[in-house]
């Protein structure tokens, strides 16, 4: 599922956390904030979902970008 796809579904006054763990610990975390602040043409929608939790009224996406043809 595309994050895009989850976003379209939530709230748009949900707090999410979006982290892309392919990234450095102190860099993992991509977007904070409410889910209409993610525009459309933002990078992040094309991101698949790996993870998703929820805690203290926050929802916390693990996305990754997809993967090229063969895996690469």
């Amino acid at each position: 599922m595309r994050v895009s796809q989850l976003l379209h579904v939530m709230d748009k006054n949900d707090e999410v956390v979006i982290n892309d763990f392919g990234k450095a610990v102190d860099k993992m975390t991509i977007y904070e904030g409410l889910v209409k602040g993610i525009n459309r043409d933002n990078p992040i929608n094309k991101m698949c979902v790996a993870c998703i939790c929820a805690s203290d009224d926050t929802i916390y996406i693990v996305a990754e970008f997809p993967k090229g043809k063969g895996g690469e």
